[in-house]
């Protein structure tokens, strides 16, 4: 009586197990579709990201240029203005333990949706 019990109690579990299991692939493909759907914004927003930290250098470029031009003499009436400086940062970021810079994000974006269908492929899912 006992052990039809505890095989009761193991089969309930495993029939529960399962139908959590099968939950979670429905979600899990429902995910990768909507990445899918997503790949081109998230490659537009790569693309913006990589232009504006493009101009960002440029503007620094600038900068250190114009710094570096002579002056022009000052009016001897004029009292000469403070010198201002730029700063493209308040101030370095501390990076979290463990986390590495990516240079390359419109590739890493890229790549990973490759390597997403790849696996679907090899995989015959989805």
């Amino acid at each position: 009586m006992m052990s039809m019990l505890i095989n009761a109690i193991i089969l309930v579990s495993l029939v529960g197990l399962m139908a959590y299991g099968v939950v979670i692939t429905r979600r899990v493909k429902k995910l990768m579709l909507v990445l899918e759907e997503m790949e081109p914004l998230v490659a537009a927003f790569s693309a913006a990201v990589d232009k504006s930290q493009l101009s960002v250098e440029e503007m620094k470029d600038a900068v250190a240029e114009a710094q570096k031009a002579p002056a022009p003499e000052p009016a001897p009436a004029q009292e000469a203005a403070p010198a201002l400086t730029f700063n493209s940062r308040r101030a370095a970021p501390k990076a979290p333990m463990g986390l590495t810079r990516v240079t390359g994000k419109a590739e890493l974006v890229k790549s990973f949706f490759e390597q997403t269908r790849v696996r679907r492929e090899a995989q015959g899912q989805w």
